[in-house]
């Protein structure tokens, strides 16, 4: 039954990563923009990723990999860790973002349905602890019009919904995220849950924030890449409709929180790795009825606050860390559980 189970559970992650490809496809398309080398930074990404599987699973799971069964779980991780990257990062950069987000997102966990923190996310903040020289704003590896291959009129809010010049790569046409979106929620890989609710949330922050004085300086294309493509990944994101609203709405509120507290480019990978401590918690208290009925019990609410309460004493946490330069060592610690996990495993096996 259990290997049943895993069986179903490897055909069901392989058919949708195949979509999450086809659903990127308008995003790979927009990037030429920069002819290849936003494409460069993909593949090269994507390549440190599966490099890093190839060895886990020969070192650690002693398969013989002419006879792998590929889900493409490390392929779709290094795909995306590449397109939340500047197009213009160098390819050492790539190479280790993908890495990293495999072998301490995914394989530090032993499979992929048992991972706790996003790999994606995780790949994003090993390169701001390491490589943060090159994700400062005024940075050309953000895009510089020198190497268009169009010319493109930033200032045009109408222009910026189909393609702009600036930005990591999965955020550079609006238009294309939103295909894919369809795509996903069409082909049932996504629902709307998740997403819709960190819209909502987030732009009734961007409001609030515009009243405080504060400018945001995630663009609209960052919103919408991550709360489509990221947010939503299978087992670090709920399973219930009501378990999804909630992670929305805090992924929101977590972010907002973060504008006001001093955190502005990393506000979006702090709130999803926090969020991502509680899913498991989530899916307990917003789990259906014996019958199969999604309803929401007071019991169920004031469960809820309490996460919330929770998420919130984590998000002033985070923030302190950040202003005071103390996230690196948060992941040197991380770095060093890493390692001893992967330890164990070895010596388990």
């Amino acid at each position: 039954m259990f290997r049943r189970k895993k069986r179903e559970i490897n055909e069901n992650v392989f058919k949708t990563n195949i979509d999450i490809f086809i659903s990127l496809v308008p995003i790979f398309l927009a990037s030429f923009i920069y002819t290849l080398q936003p494409l460069i930074t993909i593949v090269t990404s994507t390549i440190g990723a599966e490099v890093v599987e190839l060895i886990y699973l020969k070192l650690y799971r002693k398969q013989n990999i002419s006879e792998r069964k590929d889900t493409f779980s490390s392929t779709a991780i290094g795909v995306l860790t590449g397109l939340i990257l500047p197009p213009f990062v160098p390819f050492y950069v790539a190479l280790f973002a993908g890495a990293m987000a495999v072998v301490f997102g995914k394989n530090v966990y032993g499979d992929i349905d048992k991972k706790i923190f996003n790999p994606v996310v995780l790949g994003k903040l090993f390169v701001v602890t390491f490589f943060s020289k090159f994700l400062i704003p005024e940075s050309p590896v953000w895009g510089f019009d020198g190497a268009l291959t169009i010319p493109i009129d930033n200032s045009s809010k109408i222009m910026s919904l189909f393609i702009t010049s600036r930005g990591m790569i999965g955020s550079l046409s609006v238009l294309a995220i939103v295909i894919g979106a369809i795509y996903l929620i069409f082909r049932q890989r996504i629902t709307w849950h998740i997403p819709v609710a960190f819209f909502i949330t987030i732009f009734m922050g961007l409001n609030l924030a515009a009243n405080n004085g504060i400018l945001v300086s995630t663009s609209l294309g960052e919103f919408l890449f991550f709360g489509v493509f990221v947010m939503t990944d299978k087992f670090t994101s709920p399973e219930h409709s009501f378990g999804k609203i909630f992670f929305g709405v805090m992924l929101g509120i977590s972010t907002i929180a973060f504008w006001f507290l001093g955190v502005q480019s990393e506000a979006i990978i702090y709130s999803i790795l926090i969020l991502n401590i509680f899913t498991r918690g989530i899916n307990i208290i917003y789990k259906p009825n014996v019958f199969g009925n999604e309803t929401v019990s007071i019991a169920e609410i004031i469960q809820g606050l309490g996460f919330a309460i929770l998420i919130m004493i984590l998000v002033f946490v985070f923030a302190f860390l950040h202003n005071n330069g103390f996230i690196p060592y948060l992941v040197y610690i991380y770095l060093v559980f890493g390692v001893w996990k992967l330890y164990n495993q070895n010596n388990e096996d």
